[in-house]
């Protein structure tokens, strides 16, 4: 029989709770395995890079030097992220050129890569130790979790530019927005947070984010689509109308 005292925490979070902040952070151990797979099938990184940094930084803290008061089932779940998130950094240094536009700043992106990485995961734990994370890292997750949608959207445009929206995953942008807004669920229920109302604008804003990054891919994916099945002497035309002028 299992013993579910030892695995999760039922004194101070609720079932209801555990569910939606548990299933949300499993979810993305999905998304996690979805971006490996991204890495060796397409050699692609669709994360940014430098919020992928951030990811690092905070997973390897929370997973091995501080510890959530949920239980042992959660702190494995973060421990997951990290060995996923170790093979999603090697991607990261091997292509995340790609997102780098100028030639300088590309001869020293690996060591910036790893200081960022170092810096940030400085940053969430001097955060907590200072008391101004909860004990679950949740403060400095979502703040990194905002960071990480925001740029997407940058990146987003970016692909388009570099004509690399056909390797953009669909099931990444929906589960990492089903995630996020289950555990967004989570901290605006937990009574524990009911006056921290910084989680609860900026859980909302991450969902809000994540959900204009799926309708911009759908629409950039439809209309690269359109394009494509324009003849190239059509297209030409409308994309460069002055020189059809006599």
């Amino acid at each position: 029989m299992i013993d579910w005292s030892q695995l999760v925490n039922l004194q101070k979070y609720t079932p209801v709770e555990l569910f939606f902040f548990g299933v949300g952070c499993y979810m993305w151990v999905v998304v996690y395995a979805l971006y490996i797979r991204s890495i060796f099938k397409k050699k692609f990184i669709e994360a940014p890079i430098f919020a992928a940094c951030g990811n690092i930084g905070w997973e390897f803290v929370w997973s091995f030097i501080l510890h959530t008061d949920m239980g042992s089932l959660l702190q494995w779940c973060y421990r997951f992220w990290f060995f996923f998130d170790l093979v999603i950094f090697y991607g990261v240094l091997r292509y995340g050129w790609e997102q780098v536009r100028t030639p300088a700043f590309r001869t020293y992106l690996r060591p910036l890569l790893v200081l960022s990485a170092v810096f940030q995961g400085t940053v969430f734990y001097l955060m907590s130790i200072s008391g101004l994370d909860t004990p679950i890292g949740a403060n400095s997750a979502f703040l990194l979790n905002f960071y990480l949608s925001g740029l997407y959207v940058f990146v987003l445009f970016q692909q388009r530019e570099l004509g690399n929206l056909g390797r953009v995953s669909w099931p990444i942008a929906w589960l990492k927005m089903v995630g996020s807004a289950m555990a967004a669920v989570f901290v605006n229920i937990h009574a524990g947070y009911a006056d921290n109302h910084f989680l609860h604008f900026i859980s909302v804003s991450i969902t809000v984010v994540d959900c204009c990054y799926i309708y911009l891919v759908w629409r950039l994916k439809r209309q690269a689509l359109a394009a494509s099945s324009v003849p190239a002497s059509t297209r030409s035309a409308v994309l460069n109308p002055s020189e059809n002028v006599a």
